[in-house]
């Protein structure tokens, strides 16, 4: 009897080249920069002299909704007030910004204006509404994990190319902290959809009473000044993917091994620690017969030491596993049963929203039979992508 595969479906193949498309095209990023509430009731207590020298903001898309515009600032003509020097372009900026060196996003060049032309930022601009276990035997099984076999790959190239994506733009995206002009433009966007712009150094806890977020654009004021991205922050939600190798527990002690994939989404409500939905996927062949495994649970992860950009820490899991066998030497096996796994975790950090990790495991069957209940160890590389 024939046990060849029969083809990817054209529909699943266009599923998933659709997918990857719309993620890899989707992730440009912008010169505006987010600036959440809280920094911004922080910003408000500091002098307003000094507001601009230090303010945590983190790098847009292009897809995200833009503030409209800010009236252009121009420098004044005469020289520059004492504390403040003559940096790029004619803009008047604090001394202690020239030890900044040249801004990031440059601010425009413009030509002198005449004296009743020049027009500061105004303090108040408003404007509209923003957009918003058991076995079987028989000839066809080795066909039906073909299938499965078939279709855990396509699952695997979606969430590599997903994952890739992600982890390209995190990786390239900016959070830190970022230096403007004390007279800056800050676009305010209001909780009923309004937006308003403000002065840095006129903002006050009037401006913020139904203020959601701000918005701070490198191409407004006297330029940007990136002045170094932040630590690691894991904080919000997190998508993560690996490659290793994996194991199935077979009765009469075949262990095959074979290349295996894991994927997990989830949600860390502190940086330290998180939840995720796990899953681990493995397909292959062995002693002439073929083998599928699939995992799905929940894990928690929890990162309590830091050494430099190397954090690290334990996590445990559990969940249900769908395995089947057949072929060969394999013995012809189909079922489900829970898992439970635990290790460790070596994370690396790469960038204020992206690490590589180094995982251990160790699975362990307990329903299992005698024979396939011991402990099964795997380990992965991969990126987490917060």
């Amino acid at each position: 009897m024939s046990t060849s595969r029969p083809p990817i479906p054209v529909h699943l193949r266009l599923q998933a080249l659709t997918t990857l498309i719309a993620v890899l095209t989707s992730g440009c990023l912008g010169h505006f920069y987010e600036v959440q509430r809280t920094e911004l009731e922080r910003l408000v207590r500091e002098p307003p002299q000094t507001r601009g020298q230090n303010v945590y903001a983190v790098q847009q898309f292009t897809t995200d909704p833009e503030p409209q515009p800010a009236t252009p600032w121009y420098p004044p003509q005469e020289g520059p007030p004492p504390g403040y020097s003559v940096g790029l372009h004619g803009y008047w900026v604090p001394d202690f910004y020239i030890d900044f060196g040249t801004p990031y996003y440059q601010p425009p060049v413009y030509t002198r204006p005449a004296v009743h032309d020049a027009s500061p930022v105004s303090g108040n601009v408003s404007g509209g509404g923003s957009t918003g276990s058991g076995s079987s035997s028989g000839s066809g099984n080795v066909g039906n994990i073909g299938n499965v076999g078939e279709a855990i790959v396509v699952v695997v190239i979606v969430g590599i190319g997903v994952g890739l994506a992600l982890a390209a733009t995190e990786g390239a995206r900016y959070e830190g902290s970022v230096a403007v002009h004390p007279q800056h433009p800050v676009h305010l966007w209001h909780r009923h959809g309004g937006q308003s712009t403000v002065r840095l150094d006129e903002l006050t806890p009037d401006h913020l009473r139904d203020v959601e977020r701000a918005t701070l654009s490198g191409r407004e004021g006297a330029g940007m000044w990136l002045r170094g991205s932040a630590p690691l922050n894991r904080r919000g939600f997190s998508y993560q993917f690996g490659a290793g190798e994996d194991r199935l527990a077979l009765p009469g002690g075949d262990n095959p091994r074979s290349l295996g994939f894991r994927f997990a989404l989830g949600y860390y409500p502190v940086k330290q620690f998180g939840l995720l939905a796990d899953s681990r996927l493995q397909t292959g062949g062995f002693n002439g017969g073929s083998f599928y495994n699939v995992r799905l649970g929940l894990e928690a992860q929890w990162f309590p030491l830091a050494l430099w950009r190397l954090h690290l820490g334990p996590f445990v899991g559990g969940g249900q596993s769908w395995s089947a066998s057949a072929g060969g030497a394999l013995p012809t096996t189909s079922g489900t049963r829970p898992y439970v796994s635990f290790g460790a975790i070596a994370e690396f950090e790469l960038a204020t929203r992206l690490g590589l990790t180094f995982r251990w495991t160790q699975d362990w069957l307990p329903t299992a039979t005698t024979d396939t209940r011991g402990f099964i160890s795997s380990w992965s590389v991969g990126l987490s992508v917060y």
